[in-house]
Formats: structure tokens, C-alpha cells, sequence
């Protein structure tokens, strides 16, 4: 057996410049510094199970193989800071999977889709019972998730799911008017929607590092500023770092959308930019609204717009489908600002007018892997049979990591049960074309689903042509089945 090399893309052998964090991440530092029980790695270490990457899926998976064989040693490395990636730059919506119940319900039946499903509606409430638990300040609140029409095209994109609820005997989200949907945050431009009310939102960043702190609570080894080079296969496996190595039984890659680059995995996933902004403190503004609680919202789109009030009175607001960047490199080059601010700008004062001109406090993109599911998903790699991964969350992670990191854990300790027999833990068939191929379809597919947005949000109807065009995208993030980052 070879080793198996990553490229010098995979994932940062650099630390980001500070500009290219994201704010969330940069809030969280402030509150946060460095206490030096996390240092990089040098020399060589030991242990049962090692994990790449230090976002929710790698310290939830620690933590999680701790509390289930305590004694077990447990190292993690991560590139650059914990919660540094995706964890630290999504929006921070922490929600059940009952929108995505149709693709469930496809990967494994109405019964398992049931099962996934109340697991995840309940890990809502046990992330928010760990962060109170551990003392961090994840700055959430509970409220519903609205999933809108923002156009009259938008309008009943939801009926399969709603359809396949009521046939599997649950009825967790609630369909509503024109008039409700517009009345939850003071949008005119909403036709109707569901709601999901078991949801809340956080602060992703803090989580992150306060999942840090427990993991090293709990007697996992850390060390930050250690990128993964290769992976060497034998009876124990070496992960090789710049400075030194770690020998493990196990190895557990939770690296999200830096998987695209192993083996054939890129064949199940698109990696796409999601720009984000967070404007200043506006809470007066938003109390004018009538937008007073809770509620986080994503349109129907296909390249979906997602909003949310901070506690602290801020506007949060994202698109998807910002760009795609060629080849396997897309996970690293896809951080900084954001590639789309115009758009994103537009969008903002389409559907709040008298926010328009609000000052933007900070804002970022970063990247998003859709799998053909629009599910998360884990497997063991074939070029090293000690590996381990799971990766796939088209954009809903905060939630489905805490499932992913059973599964992992379930893995890593050889154990079989419910987790490691899930429909999460399949690999999923369906093919996206390689390069260049998917750069060249990229290339006229973005601009079409942008045109055809463009026609919808006027109220007009987008040419059979464009229409017929964007109907061959390959990836799953469709309407009512995949939300924001």
C-alpha cells in the first residue's frame, strides 16, 4: 500500500490571513485567546484514534468516543484553529432534518427517515443542554425556521415533503399563508411557506471553541496550526504533519468539503461559494419590522438567500451559489470576501427596502459541498483501510454533526449499532462529471439559475430554455431541500 498524498490545497498547509476568517470566527477569538493547551504538533505521538479536523464533526466525534469508552486516547490535529472552517463561517442555523425528509426517506426508507429525523430534532436541544452544560456562550435563541416563497414561483416547492410526513405518521412542520409568512419578519416579498418551530440559532464560532475546551476537559489531545500531508496505510496508520506524525488504530476525517479531493469522493459532491454579510447593530430598525424573536428564514430558491437577527440586533444575511472554483482546490481557494457583494447587497434591499443602506460590519465567503443527496454521509476510504470520514452537509452541519459524530464514533470504536448501520453512513451512488467538465457546466449553470431568478423575482415566467437547462444540474440543492451555511 502507497501513501496517500494530499495536495498542497488540502486543506490549508498555511493559516489564513486574518482577513479571510470569517467574523463569527473573529468574535470568537476575541472571547476566546489562546490558553496553550493546544499547541502544534512535533515529534511523534501515539494513540487509539486520531482526527483530522477540528470544526463540529471532529470535536463533536471526540467527544463523543470519550463519553462512550472512556480511557480511550484521542488525538486531534487541526490546520489551522479550531472552528476556523465551515463551523465557524455558516450562519449559525441549528435545526432538526424534517425539510430534507424526502431525501431521508430516498436513501433509506420512511421508517429510518423517521428515526434520522426525531434524532435530529432532538440534538437541537442537546447542543443547546451541552452549551449550557460546559458553560459557553453560544449567544442562541430558540424560534422557528421559515422556509419562504420569496416569489410566486417559490410557491409549493414543499408539497413532496409535506406529503411524505403525513405518509410516515409526523407532522412536524406547519404550512402558512402569504399574510403569515410576510407578518414573521416583515418581508412583503413572501408568498407563503413552513415552518419548522423546533429550531434556534447560535453563534457558530463560540461553539466551536467551546467544544475545544471540553474536548481538552475531557482528556483529547489537540494540537491547532498541524495540517494533515499524507496518510500512510499499515496495521497501525501514520497521519504525517509538517513537524511530526501521529500513529493511530484509527483515523477519522472530518474535513467536510476538503474531502472532494480523496479517491473518487469528488464524483458525490459540488463544492459552491456562500457569501454571508453581518451588518452593524440595528435593532430598532428591525423591531420596525415587527421582527422581534427568533425566526431564521431561507427562500425557496435553488440558490437560496438566508436571513436572521443576531441577539444583539444585527442582520444576517447569505446567498448560496456564489461561484465554484476549479477542480479539487475549490474547498481552499473559496475564503476571503465575498465573491458576489453586489448580488448579495441586491437581494438584501429586495426583500428589506429600509435596510438597504445598513453599514455592513463584516462580511465572507466559504464554501459549501452539496452531496447528490443533499445529505451527509460517511465511509471508510479504500487506500487506507484504518480511515474513516464523513463529509456532505450541504449546508445544514450544525444540527446532522452531532449524528455524523456517532456514526464516526460508532466506526472508530468497531462498534455495530444503529449509527454505523444508518443510511448516514453509505457512501451515495449518483456521479457528477469530473473536470473539466464540471467547471465548463458550472460555468453556464450558475448564470442560467441566476437568470432565471432574475425572471422570478420580477414576477415573470424564466424561458422554456433556461428553464430546461437549469433542470440538468447534478447536484440535489433543490428547493425545501437544502438551506444556508
Amino acid at each position: 500500500m502507497t501513501d496517500l498524498v494530499l495536495p498542497r490545497t488540502w486543506p490549508h498547509h498555511d493559516a489564513p490571513a486574518p482577513e479571510e476568517r470569517s467574523g463569527w470566527l473573529t468574535d470568537a477569538l476575541t472571547s476566546d485567546p489562546d490558553d496553550g493547551r493546544s499547541p502544534a504538533l512535533e515529534g511523534t505521538e501515539s494513540c487509539d484514534v486520531c482526527i483530522v479536523g477540528g470544526g463540529f464533526t471532529g470535536l463533536w466525534t471526540a467527544l463523543e468516543i470519550v463519553r462512550r469508552a472512556p480511557g480511550t486516547d484521542v488525538v486531534l490535529i487541526e490546520a489551522d484553529l479550531c472552528g476556523s472552517g465551515a463551523s465557524g463561517a455558516n450562519a449559525g442555523f441549528l435545526m432538526p432534518m424534517w425539510a430534507r425528509f424526502s431525501s431521508l426517506v430516498a436513501i433509506g426508507g420512511p421508517e429510518e427517515a423517521r428515526r434520522i429525523a426525531e434524532a435530529s430534532a432532538r440534538a437541537v436541544d442537546e447542543i443547546i443542554d451541552f452549551a449550557d452544560e460546559h458553560a459557553i456562550d453560544i449567544g442562541h435563541r430558540r424560534g422557528p425556521w421559515l422556509l419562504a416563497a420569496s416569489s410566486p414561483a417559490q410557491l409549493g416547492s414543499w408539497r413532496q415533503t409535506l406529503t411524505d410526513l403525513r405518509r410516515a405518521g409526523v407532522e412536524p412542520l406547519q404550512q402558512v399563508s402569504a399574510a403569515e409568512a410576510r407578518e414573521a419578519v416583515g418581508v412583503a416579498n413572501h408568498w407563503g411557506g413552513i415552518v419548522d418551530p423546533g429550531c434556534a440559532t447560535l453563534q457558530p464560532a463560540k461553539l466551536a471553541r467551546g467544544l475545544r475546551r471540553a474536548a481538552l476537559d475531557a482528556g483529547v489531545r489537540i494540537h491547532e496550526r498541524t495540517p494533515l500531508l499524507a496518510l500512510r496505510p499499515g496495521r497501525r496508520t501514520r497521519a504525517v504533519t509538517p513537524y511530526g506524525s501521529v500513529i493511530a488504530d484509527k483515523v477519522v476525517l472530518a474535513i467536510n468539503a476538503w474531502a472532494a479531493a480523496l479517491e473518487d469522493l469528488g464524483r458525490t459532491m459540488v463544492t459552491i461559494a456562500s457569501d454571508t454579510l453581518l451588518t452593524a447593530p440595528v435593532p430598532a430598525e428591525l423591531d420596525a419590522l415587527g421582527w422581534d424573536d427568533g425566526t431564521s428564514v431561507c427562500d425557496a430558491r435553488r440558490r437560496l438567500n438566508y436571513y436572521r437577527r443576531t441577539p444583539d440586533g444585527r442582520l444576517l444575511f447569505g446567498k448560496g451559489g456564489a461561484g465554484m472554483a476549479y477542480g479539487n482546490s475549490a474547498a481552499s481557494t473559496q475564503w476571503g470576501a465575498p465573491l458576489r457583494m453586489a448580488e448579495m447587497r441586491r437581494h438584501l434591499a429586495r426583500l428589506f427596502p429600509s435596510l438597504a443602506g445598513v453599514p455592513v460590519a463584516s462580511s465572507w465567503t466559504a464554501p459549501v459541498e452539496y452531496s447528490v443527496t443533499s445529505l451527509p454521509f460517511a465511509g471508510w476510504l479504500r487506500s487506507v483501510p484504518n480511515a474513516c470520514y464523513a463529509t456532505g452537509y450541504s449546508g445544514d452541519g450544525v444540527g446532522p454533526s452531532r449524528l455524523m459524530a456517532r456514526v464516526l464514533a460508532s466506526f472508530a470504536l468497531g462498534v455495530t449499532d444503529e449509527w454505523s448501520r444508518s443510511a448516514l453512513a453509505r457512501t451515495p451512488g449518483g456521479w457528477i462529471p469530473p473536470e473539466p467538465l464540471r467547471s465548463a457546466g458550472a460555468g453556464v449553470l450558475l448564470p442560467a439559475l441566476r437568470a432565471v431568478e432574475d425572471h422570478e423575482d420580477r414576477g415573470g415566467r424564466a424561458p422554456s430554455l433556461l428553464k430546461r437547462l437549469v433542470s440538468t444540474d447534478p447536484s440535489t440543492f433543490r428547493s425545501g431541500r437544502s438551506r444556508k451555511r
